[in-house]
């Protein structure tokens, strides 16, 4: 299970690296064409409560072979959610109007090439997203609240700077100071097994230049020497940090919280399983659902899970 979800994810990229690094603009406008249905509760551990799957391969007309991974999900202005998932050959999007039914949409946001996103809005109001490239992690913008996206040129952060081949999709959160910091793992490669991988973490103060950060967050070489993966982060009010990562050995999600943001000292379970990619979005009543991904005989698929008390995070 978990060299099948590492090595699709993984072939996203490796794959199609040829057309990583290319500018220009996504398609145009989308459409509506299909929707999810299943909604579920189960409690898990940590307060977290699973919904059930949000949207699948199926859903957008895919099938059980094709890559269905990497969501990042974000709410637009009038109040819908926007989740971008790699669906087939390259990112495509789904809509909703309460993040927990999605109707895919037509066209594609970001061109082959582009794997393991993560959106964020920018204080000018507009989106981006940064994506796994072959030189490390790129980025691109959109003025249409995250309908057309056209690449930036340069590397946001890089691979050989991290000293890894390359890096995952990043999880990136605004510090008390303006500054930004963003969590990435190095990328699983396809055919390697279940190896240990380890997160690391990048500073900037304007999004674009990032410099990698001394050290290991979690992984091996840090405290928490476990596998580690495909971060989230959110930053608590407390000014502490939490991530949210993948751990090949169990296929269980991870937390662990950091005064500093870079010593992690002690992690807990989620109780969730078969959740990689995860991604962190807070809701209007101040909980958060987390969303993860997988991949299994029949397909890709995304569910969700939500804190069953109200916190603290702030996204």
């Amino acid at each position: 299970m978990p060299q099948r979800l590492s090595a699709s994810v993984s072939l996203c990229v490796l794959a199609l690296s040829a057309a990583c690094g290319g500018g220009g603009s996504a398609p145009t406008s989308p459409s509506t064409t299909t929707t999810t249905t299943t909604t579920t509760t189960t409690a898990v551990a940590s307060s977290w409560t699973t919904e059930g799957v949000r949207i699948t391969g199926a859903n957008a007309g895919l099938s059980a072979t094709d890559v269905f991974a990497d969501s990042s999900t974000i709410r637009l202005n009038d109040g819908r959610w926007r989740m971008y998932i790699y669906a087939g050959t390259a990112y495509k999007s789904a809509i909703s109007s309460d993040g927990l039914t999605f109707t895919m949409e037509s066209g594609f946001r970001l061109p082959e090439g582009s794997g393991q996103s993560r959106a964020i809005r920018l204080d000018d109001g507009r989106i981006r997203i940064y994506f796994s490239a072959s030189t490390g992690v790129n980025s691109a913008v959109s003025s249409d609240d995250g309908t057309t996206f056209t690449i930036e040129s340069g590397t946001r952060i890089s691979a050989s700077g991290a000293g890894m081949s390359q890096l995952t999709g990043p999880g990136i959160i605004r510090l008390r100071d303006g500054r930004y910091r963003a969590y990435f793992s190095d990328l699983p490669i396809p055919g390697q097994g279940v190896l240990p991988h380890m997160v690391k973490s990048a500073i900037s103060s304007d999004l674009v230049n990032w410099s990698v950060e001394s050290g290991v967050r979690v992984g091996p070489g840090s405290t928490l020497s476990g596998s580690a993966e495909h971060p989230c982060a959110i930053l608590n009010s407390d000014g502490s940090t939490t991530i949210f990562y993948f751990r090949n050995t169990d296929l269980i999600l991870y937390s662990s919280t950091s005064a500093d943001g870079l010593t992690f000292s002690a992690e807990t379970s989620t109780g969730i399983s078969q959740a990689n990619d995860p991604d962190i979005v807070t809701l209007t009543d101040g909980t958060v659902r987390l969303y993860y991904n997988w991949i299994n005989s029949a397909g890709g698929f995304v569910s969700s899970a939500r804190r069953s008390t109200a916190n603290a995070f702030l996204r």
